[in-house]
């Protein structure tokens, strides 16, 4: 609801503006036509500069929102990148953790066998003793027989010494593999419940182990759900700073669209200025700045750094600092002098009049931080107009020239063919 009501904000700001620029574009013509600018009173002058004002700090407020929803969503885009690579990173290692899983668990389960297995072992050692130790039992009962009067009938029985130390040898041999027998059936059972408690142990350490590797595997499972939802969080902050960067640059489009009026609008000041200055002339051009970095950009078509707009550029631009004096190009009539809506910011027109060429011709100097020529006046070449400055659709300092041919329908031409530069 909060977006709708932005949006609908935003529309009727854009549509505001637009009256405005077409407010403030007939009182410039006015102006221009009457060639009379004192004409407006101070309290006229005094609104219509708040007004502008008004316009400029809204276009810069539309500027900033703009480079900010872009910061915005190219965070966002990194951030949802940088997310996705640790999820893919995550994702590996649970298909490794589940892997170390799936070989402890098989482990497991062989050590569950083995265990199975002693288990039987003892089981069938406890019967083993259990019927060795009936044997034993009879055999005692025996033995307690021969005691009781066997033996004495036995010994009776017996006719020289041999034959009595055989018995007795033989009675204890009998009695000695009985109890061996019985130590080694215990040795044994002992031997497979220790092998039992070993196997117990190494199937505890697997469950440990395998315990371990599961609360790993959910920890990285939620890790992964916690990024998921971070990827998804990340794509609306991009989905919420694209609608910013939208609205911004409709914003912007809407001052932009104000451009082409503002086109319509200097050929009708040029015209008017034409018809009422008709005995200027000059011989040429000199440069508007003794100084400055660079051509920062060309006459020529390009998408427009600002609102991303591909049209013409009807114009050079020189970048130089803040503040550097601009110069009349030629001494003419000032045919504007203030701000406009159409992305120059502050501006000023000169109308020169015919060149040798027979062509009349007029300029135009864009974005100034400050103008010094006043509107309505004449200047002579090498006066200064204004000072270098990045007022109205701008990225940074720099000063915007234009060259427009002709009186009634005048056009722009590449500064480059009379500028010298």
């Amino acid at each position: 609801m909060k977006t709708a009501k932005h949006g609908i904000k935003t529309r009727l700001g854009a549509r505001l503006r637009r009256t405005l620029s077409l407010l403030l574009a007939g009182m410039c013509l006015m102006t221009a036509v009457s060639a009379m600018p004192r004409a407006f009173s101070a309290t006229s002058m005094s609104d219509l500069q708040k007004k502008l004002e008004q316009i400029q700090s809204s276009m810069q407020q539309h500027k900033q929102e703009l480079a900010d929803a872009k910061k915005r969503e190219s965070a966002a885009a990194a951030l949802e990148e940088e997310l996705r690579e640790q999820v893919s990173v995550i994702q590996s290692q649970i298909a490794v953790l589940k892997g170390e899983i799936a070989s402890v668990q098989n482990a497991i389960g062989q050590k569950e066998q083995q265990i199975t297995a002693k288990e039987a072992e003892i089981d069938q050692k406890e019967l083993d003793i259990e019927n060795q130790w009936a044997d034993f039992k009879t055999f005692m009962g025996a033995m307690q027989e021969l005691r009781e009067g066997g033996s004495v009938a036995m010994l009776s029985a017996v006719t020289d010494l041999y034959q009595l130390l055989t018995f007795n040898e033989m009675m204890q041999d009998i009695s000695v593999k009985e109890t061996d027998m019985l130590d080694a059936l215990e040795a044994a059972k002992e031997d497979l419940e220790n092998d039992q408690k070993q196997l117990e142990s190494e199937k505890a350490s697997l469950e440990t182990q395998k315990a371990s590797l599961d609360a790993k595997n959910y920890q990285m499972q939620s890790k992964q759900s916690e990024l998921n939802s971070s990827i998804a969080q990340a794509q609306l902050t991009q989905d919420e700073a694209a609608a910013a960067q939208k609205e911004a640059q409709e914003a912007i489009e809407s001052d932009e669209m104000d451009y082409e009026a503002v086109q319509q609008q200097i050929q009708a000041i040029i015209a008017a200025a034409a018809a009422q200055q008709q005995q200027l002339s000059f011989t040429g051009f000199i440069c508007p700045l003794k100084s400055y970095s660079r051509i920062s950009s060309e006459y020529g078509y390009r998408t427009n750094p600002v609102t991303g707009v591909y049209k013409l550029h009807g114009g050079i631009d020189f970048a130089a600092p803040a503040g550097r004096p601009i110069y009349a190009a030629a001494g003419g009539y000032v045919s504007v002098a203030g701000w406009s809506t159409g992305g120059y910011g502050n501006y000023v027109v000169i109308y020169h009049g015919t060149m040798n060429d027979g062509k009349a011709y007029s300029t135009l100097y864009g974005h100034m931080s400050r103008i010094a020529a006043k509107q309505g006046t004449y200047v002579k070449q090498g006066d200064i107009i204004g000072y270098v400055g990045s007022t109205g659709n701008s990225t940074g300092n720099h000063l915007h020239l234009e060259v427009w041919q002709g009186k009634s329908n005048a056009g722009r031409v590449n500064p480059r063919s009379y500028i010298p530069i």
